[in-house]
């Protein structure tokens, strides 16, 4: 997997959690490949696991992506 490294001058954070989110989506995705390629059956069944447990991350990223876009209220 690529490193996240930002160039310099960009803001760090914007957009970081979701080209993180989309490479462990892309990650999930080669899982439920190889688990749909592989004749071991427990081997395929830790791989779906695997995809399980990627796109759950993936979706914890795009929460925080979402709760820190969102506009703070004056208080």
């Amino acid at each position: 997997m690529r490193s996240l490294v930002l160039e310099p001058g960009r803001r760090s954070a914007i957009g970081s959690l979701m080209k993180l989110a989309k490479a462990i989506r892309k990650q999930a995705q080669t899982a439920e490949r190889v688990a749909s390629a592989t004749a071991d059956a427990i081997v395929a069944d830790e791989m779906r696991s695997l995809a399980r447990a990627f796109r759950s991350q993936a979706e914890v990223l795009k929460k925080k992506e979402k709760k820190k876009k969102k506009p703070s209220r004056p208080g």
